[in-house]
């Protein structure tokens, strides 16, 4: 009898554990504005932390090494970029064309995406990536 309660509270904790869990970050939505990188979450249930600051850094991709920043602006009392329209920019000095770039916005929830940034004459472009991307010619 004890051996079946064990099993059945095992198998319960394991489904409320499953449900309960978050991904490690959410999906960071990007757009073009003044022709630069422009962020934004896109979700209405992000909060800022009781601090109320939030983080963006920006990293070249390569997912056999440890992450480096190769620019972090952090944001204080700003108005959090959920609508596309509050959308902040990251400056396209920042990025080299053809390279996979970790893109991120962090306070209580961490939202990131994978992008890859080429210029068209004088027009900034941008394509979403994935992580087994190895160049931006995929």
């Amino acid at each position: 009898m004890m051996k079946a309660i064990y099993i059945l509270f095992s198998i319960m904790t394991s489904i409320i554990l499953l449900a309960c869990a978050q991904p490690l970050s959410h999906k960071l939505n990007i757009d073009t504005k003044d022709n630069n990188i422009c962020i934004y979450t896109n979700n209405k249930n992000t909060y800022l932390s009781n601090d109320n600051y939030f983080t963006i850094f920006v990293g070249e991709y390569n997912p056999n090494e440890k992450f480096r920043s190769l620019y972090n602006k952090v944001y204080k009392n700003t108005k959090f970029p959920i609508e596309k329209s509050d959308c902040l920019t990251i400056p396209s000095n920042v990025f080299e064309e053809n390279k996979i770039y970790n893109v991120n916005l962090e306070t209580n929830k961490n939202f990131s995406a994978l992008v890859c940034v080429s210029k068209k004459k004088t027009i900034l472009t941008f394509k979403i990536m994935k992580p087994e991307d190895s160049s931006c010619s995929n």
